[in-house]
């Protein structure tokens, strides 16, 4: 795991899960790059969760995987598309991670490790007790 020099650090006291899975996919980015993927896109899967458990305006859809969470209308309206293209490519290389034989390139570990940064701080912008992350 990441020590103090994590840059999401801003999740630890609120969201300790989405920091645990954040700092993993972090600290993995040179070692692991297909672990890093991997714990990018459970980062993700557990951001959403949450959103759908604390946000009354969003519409559970008729399956609760990943995708079919991040495309139902209600998510796409509430994150917005600069958000969502960000939610599509750690998800798409999480998924590559998870289920393809090609080596995961540390460029992707990187990409989907500065996606996720960009979603957990929109998070906390959006959600946080506190809307000030400091970071």
């Amino acid at each position: 795991m990441a020590g103090p020099g994590s840059q999401f650090e801003f999740l630890r006291d609120e969201w300790p899960m989405l920091f645990d899975a954040a700092t993993k996919a972090e600290s993995l980015v040179y070692p692991d790059s297909r672990s890093s993927c991997f714990h990018a896109r459970r980062a993700l899967e557990l951001a959403v969760h949450w959103l759908y458990k604390h946000d009354a305006a969003l519409k559970l859809p008729y399956q609760d995987h990943l995708s079919a969470l991040i495309h139902a209308p209600s998510f796409r309206i509430a994150v917005g598309p600069a958000i969502f293209a960000k939610i599509k490519v750690v998800k798409d290389l999480g998924n590559l991670a998870v289920h393809s034989h090609k080596p995961v390139r540390q460029f992707d570990a990187l990409t989907a490790a500065k996606e996720l940064f960009h979603i957990m701080f929109w998070l906390v912008r959006t959600y946080a007790r506190a809307a000030n992350p400091r970071c």
